[in-house]
């Protein structure tokens, strides 16, 4: 879903903060501007988690800092299931090139493509991880 401005937005985390505190503790504030479509974005986004607008922007850049660049940039559920429709795809066309399929090769081909789907996704991400991680000796 996206907003008027074409951005996906960010939803704040569910679960509570890493680092437990109170409202006493917190000193500092950070001032932005909004349009006024923007600040309506994100006062329902909060009234719709039961948050308060500060609350649940605090949450949602917290959140947003704590995420390591490789989760910004993939998520593993989707590519495993992106790599389990891959894997249907091409088991199904090898086998329907044959003849007929049968339910019971339906089924085989199902729980196959999902018995692998996270293993696949694993090797995917490292495989990547390694190709862009700079060599030992370069600075």
């Amino acid at each position: 879903m996206t907003s008027a401005n074409g951005k996906t937005p960010v939803a704040a985390p569910s679960a509570a903060s890493a680092v437990p505190t109170n409202e006493s503790n917190r000193t500092k504030s950070i001032a932005t501007r909004l349009t006024d479509a923007e600040f309506a974005e994100i006062e329902s986004a909060a009234a719709s988690a039961g948050k308060k607008v500060a609350e649940w922007l605090r949450e949602a850049a917290l959140a947003q800092a704590r995420t390591t660049g490789e989760e910004k940039t993939t998520d593993t559920v989707l590519l495993a299931e992106v790599l389990a429709l891959r894997s249907l795809i091409v088991n199904l066309f090898a086998v329907a090139s044959k003849g007929p399929l049968s339910d019971e090769t339906l089924r085989r081909i199902s729980t196959y493509a999902d018995a692998i789907k996270d293993q696949k996704a694993e090797e995917l991400l490292v495989r990547n991880r390694n190709q862009t991680a700079p060599e030992s000796g370069e600075k």
